[in-house]
């Protein structure tokens, strides 16, 4: 009897952590990079002010789609520091239609469908920095956004998967030009917990 009741609860236990992490699905985005992604994996979202009159390259990827995907929406919003030039999509199998450009909002899809499971590179953004990047004057903000339908618009980026054609809602995430410290003061935890009496 015991061992019957050891193994039900050793069931249960397993179903639990199974429904658990079914439940935990990971949130889909697109984010921007300053890396190409050459050591394995797209990582940094943030950068000094280059030089300016010097070039840019800017990476458009996709993660946690969690499907196969036919199609992406976005825009990027630039700040003043850098100088949208163009778009520049990878090679893939099948062909790759696009409408629009990053910067006013585009649509990208795929005749053949693509891996949304693994970091997708939708697009490599061609920039120019200007002489309106000052690090002295804080973090400036680079932001995915919602491709601008003139009509009820989404409200941020979304894809299209493959085979049932349904628009997946995405975050658009903020990559930063001139992150800058982060103002800390030192403190002790009486101090602290005195914030709040």
């Amino acid at each position: 009897m015991k061992k019957a009741l050891a193994g039900v609860l050793v069931a249960a236990a397993f179903a639990g952590l199974w429904a658990g992490g079914a439940m935990a699905q990971a949130v889909p985005y697109i984010h921007v990079y300053f890396d190409d992604g050459s050591n394995g994996s797209y990582g940094e979202t943030q950068a000094e002010c280059g030089q300016p009159g010097s070039l840019v390259s800017l990476y458009v990827v996709a993660q946690n789609f969690n499907s196969w995907m036919t199609a992406v929406e976005y825009k990027v919003s630039f700040p003043d520091g850098i100088m949208f030039i163009g778009d520049a999509y990878p090679t893939v199998p099948g062909i790759t239609l696009n409408y629009g450009n990053s910067r006013d909002g585009n649509v990208v899809s795929w005749q053949i469908r693509r891996d949304g499971w693994a970091p997708l590179l939708i697009s490599t953004i061609a920039g120019l920095w200007t002489s309106d990047c000052d690090c002295q004057y804080g973090p400036y903000p680079v932001v995915v956004g919602a491709y601008p339908y003139p009509v009820d618009p989404p409200s941020g980026p979304t894809g299209l998967t493959w085979p049932d054609e349904r628009r997946v809602s995405a975050v658009g995430m903020t990559s930063l030009v001139c992150p800058g410290p982060v103002p800390t003061q030192e403190s002790t935890w009486g101090g602290i917990k005195a914030l709040y009496r």
